[in-house]
C-alpha cells in the first residue's frame, strides 16, 4: 500500500543560502504558485513567517501543508549533548506545524567544507570517526522519536557522506532510527545512480528529494575552479521533467513495493531563468505521468490550475 503525498520545496523561488537569487520573490508568491502546480506541501523556506500559527493558516487557505525542514546539525563535531538543545527546538516547532521528519544536513567535519569550496575539493571524512559519527546519529533519532518526529540524514555533495558507498557505510553503522533522504541530484552530481541506492535502502527511506540535471552544464563546469553555487547560478540542476533524469524506475519502486511519505520536488535554480510557476507546472505533470502511469495514486491541490 502507498500514501503519496507531492511537495516542493520553496528553493524554486527563493535560494535558502545564495541570497541574491530570488530575494525578491515573495512567500505569497511561492505558495500560491505551488498551490497552483497542483502540490500539497512545501518544505519550509527563509521567506515563511516567524508565527507557526500564520504558516499554518496561510498554507492551509491555499491547500497546503508544511512538509518538513533542514536543520544544520554539528554531529562530526560534537556528541549529542551539545547537539540537542538546539535540535529539540527545532523539532519541536516541526511538531508544532505537523511534520513527521526532520532533515538532517552536516555542517561539522571541517572548516573547508561547503559550498562555496571548488568541486575538487571533496570533504575529509577522515576528519571524524564513521562509528562515532553513527552513533552519535542514532542516539539524535532515539531523542526525536521518544518526542514523535523521525530522522532522516540527507546524503549531499560537499558534505561527508556523498556517494553510495558512503550511504552503505553510515547507515550500516547506525541503527534503525536513522532514516535516509534519498535525493536523486545530488547522487546524479556525485557520479551515481539513484536506483541501486533506492532499492537497496528502501525500507530506510523516510523522504525523497525529486532533484533533476542537467548533464551538459555540468560537464562545462571546472571542478577545480567552480564551487556548487557557481554550479547552481549556471543551471547545473532542474525540476524532474526537464532534465536528464529518468523517475519512472522510482513510480514503478513505489508501485511494486509501496511507500509511506513526500515526493518532495526541490530545484536549486536562479528564478529569473527558471520561472518558478512553469517549473513547478511542469515537475507536476510529468510526477502525475509517470505515477499515473505506474498506477500510484496521490492527492492533488483543490486549488490546482489546469
Amino acid at each position: 500500500m502507498s500514501d503519496i503525498r507531492l511537495g516542493i520545496s520553496p528553493l524554486s523561488w527563493t535560494n535558502q543560502a545564495i541570497l541574491d537569487l530570488g530575494d525578491d520573490v515573495s512567500y505569497d508568491q511561492c505558495i500560491r504558485e505551488a498551490s497552483a502546480a497542483g502540490f500539497t506541501g512545501v518544505e519550509l523556506g527563509r521567506k515563511f513567517p516567524e508565527s507557526d500559527q500564520e504558516i499554518l493558516d496561510t498554507l492551509g487557505s491555499r491547500g497546503l501543508r508544511p512538509v518538513s525542514s533542514w536543520y544544520s546539525g554539528y554531529l562530526a563535531e560534537r556528541d549529542v549533548e551539545a547537539e540537542w538543545p538546539d535540535a529539540m527546538v527545532f523539532a519541536d516547532r516541526l511538531l508544532r506545524l505537523g511534520c513527521s521528519v526532520m532533515v538532517y544536513g552536516e555542517c561539522g567535519c571541517g572548516p573547508d567544507l561547503g559550498a562555496k569550496s571548488p568541486l575538487d575539493q571533496r570533504p575529509r571524512v577522515d576528519l571524524f570517526d564513521l562509528k562515532t559519527y553513527a552513533g552519535r546519529l542514532t542516539q539524535l533519532g532515539k531523542r526525536l522519536a521518544d518526542r514523535g518526529i523521525a530522522l532522516v540524514y540527507h546524503h549531499h555533495m560537499m558534505q561527508p557522506v556523498e556517494t553510495s558507498a558512503q550511504i552503505d557505510e553510515l547507515l550500516t553503522e547506525c541503527g534503525p532510527e536513522v532514516g535516509l533522504l534519498l535525493d536523486t541530484g545530488h547522487l546524479a552530481l556525485a557520479g551515481e545512480d539513484y536506483v541501486p541506492v533506492m532499492k537497496r535502502w528502501w525500507s530506510r527511506i523516510d523522504h525523497i528529494h525529486l532533484k533533476d540535471i542537467r548533464r551538459q552544464v555540468i560537464s562545462q563546469l571546472d571542478p577545480s575552479r567552480d564551487t556548487f553555487n557557481d554550479g547552481v547560478r549556471k543551471g547545473m540542476f532542474t525540476v524532474p521533467g526537464d532534465g536528464d533524469l529518468d523517475f519512472a524506475p522510482l513510480a514503478r519502486q513505489i508501485a511494486e513495493h509501496g511507500w509511506h511519505g513526500w515526493l518532495l520536488v526541490e530545484a536549486e535554480q536562479d528564478p529569473e531563468i527558471a520561472e518558478p510557476a512553469a517549473m513547478a507546472r511542469t515537475a507536476f505533470t510529468y510526477l502525475e505521468k509517470i505515477l499515473t502511469a505506474s498506477g500510484v495514486s496521490f492527492e492533488r491541490n483543490i486549488h490546482r490550475v489546469c
